[in-house]
């Protein structure tokens, strides 16, 4: 390799490395702008977990996170493309550019927080262990010996392992294949969300209850680390919604509950850019 080379090698590779150490990513610092430009906000939603994010019988989304997308893109003033992500790939999809922002149930953590930005809370989801009706689950300890089903990808996951360390834990593709693993005897109990019981009921009724609570949660929406403006957009409508009534509106609609009071502070997490 000649010198002239070597010194456009080594320039290279320190362009490569500065990338690297600062984590540029071509979508990162202008979601906004590109949203404007493009007349279209691509956001990433869940398509298996009601009532937040599924496909109804014609195959369109729908859903408390479907009917926030549309609201948002409406704020916006753009057209709205929705995408159906996953638990484990959720995250890669809004790093990567494929989506705008995630509308997908995203449980607001300190561990996540180092890989997105996460919204002022816009949803509080339960997380509660369903077993079959006379399995005897009275407390943490009680799952040790047993084997537990998880949505990978999920708050669950990552909180199984803490609470009841020796218990055997199974992770599915998605909450769907969760339950199924339930309801066919492949797991003794599952961790899901505090919706899951009545699809169960709907395929075994009278059969499976909620045992304990595994944990309690806010959603955020999620948006590209160190993007000021599309953070402070998506807080400014998400408190619209919350002043004007809407999302009262949207949570009994969905849920059959009021809205969530999202008072409580979550450790480590900023739902700001600085």
């Amino acid at each position: 390799m000649t010198s002239i080379s070597r010194r456009a090698f080594g320039s290279a590779v320190a362009v490569f490395a500065m990338v690297g150490i600062l984590g540029v990513n071509p979508a990162a610092a202008d979601t906004l702008d590109n949203i404007k430009d493009r007349g279209t906000i691509v956001i990433g939603i869940q398509g298996d977990n009601p009532p937040f994010g599924f496909l109804d019988s014609t195959g369109n989304n729908d859903g408390y996170d479907a009917d926030l997308s549309q609201l948002f893109a409406k704020y916006l003033g753009v057209d709205l493309k929705l995408v159906v992500v996953t638990n484990q790939n959720r995250i890669a999809a809004l790093q990567t550019g494929k989506v705008d922002a995630l509308f997908a149930t995203l449980g607001i953590s300190a561990e996540r927080a180092k890989s997105l930005q996460y919204s002022i809370p816009y949803a509080e989801d339960s997380m509660p262990v369903i077993a079959p009706i006379d399995t005897k689950i009275a407390s943490f300890a009680d799952l040790d010996k047993l084997t537990v089903g998880v949505p990978k990808g999920s708050t669950q996951e990552n909180t199984l392992p803490n609470v009841a360390p020796d218990a055997k834990m199974l992770s599915f593709d998605d909450d769907s294949s969760t339950i199924q693993a339930l309801l066919s005897g492949q797991v003794d109990a599952i961790g899901t969300t505090q919706f899951a019981i009545k699809r169960i009921d709907e395929a075994a009724p009278g059969k499976f209850a909620e045992k304990i609570v595994l944990a309690t949660n806010y959603k955020g929406v999620g948006t590209i680390l160190g993007d000021k403006t599309i953070n402070a957009t998506v807080n400014e409508f998400i408190e619209g919604l919350k002043a004007d009534g809407t999302m009262e509106t949207l949570y009994q609609k969905w849920f059959k509950l009021d809205q969530p009071k999202f008072e409580a502070p979550v450790e480590g997490v900023s739902f700001t850019v600085p």
